[in-house]
């Protein structure tokens, strides 16, 4: 009995000697807003609930993502995370914005993925913007988590298919070895 069903896939593969730091999509690879905005809140979900336990993923990229056509997707591979405490205010909410510059650099690959159709443009320019302020210079200027998921839950309800079931975003983390 498989415990992550068959449907999901990985979102990309591990950087490339041509690639260098980037993750390496399968060529031609085009989104719909839906899955962009779906793959964006459940990983922003997945990390302000890691954040809350007091722990760093700190490998927070898309060849640790599995997904579904759906968008749906499961946060794996902790072999890089770290404990810390979230009693030590800022030195927690400093870790936690490093997490997010990481969170940026996943929006914009989405981003770039995403077709723009002319009904996509208010939720791509609402990505655009949130990724603008995750990758931004200041780490005191980066939204954490809470707000991040916040913008992205709203956008995904906002492109929730009629009569579909609402997202579950919370059991998104799920751990896998390599």
């Amino acid at each position: 009995m498989p415990l992550i069903p068959s449907r999901f896939r990985n979102l990309a593969g591990p950087p490339s000697l041509q690639s260098c730091t980037r993750d390496v999509y399968v060529p031609g690879l085009r989104f719909e807003l839906a899955p962009v905005a779906r793959i964006a809140y459940g990983m922003a979900c997945a990390a302000r609930y890691l954040h809350q336990q007091g722990i760093l993923h700190g490998d927070f990229y898309a060849h640790n993502i599995l997904h579904d056509e759906q968008g749906y997707a499961l946060l794996g591979d902790l072999g890089a995370a770290s404990l810390y405490s979230t009693g030590a205010q800022a030195q927690a909410t400093g870790l936690q914005r490093l997490e997010v510059r990481a969170f940026g650099g996943l929006l914009e690959e989405l981003i770039e993925r995403c077709d723009e159709s002319p009904a996509a443009q208010l939720g791509l320019t609402t990505m655009r913007e949130l990724k603008a302020r995750c990758l931004g210079d200041s780490p005191q200027s980066r939204p954490l988590f809470d707000e991040i998921a916040q913008v992205l839950g709203g956008l995904a309800a906002h492109c929730r298919p009629r009569g579909s079931l609402p997202m579950v975003a919370e059991s998104a983390v799920m751990a896998r070895s390599h």
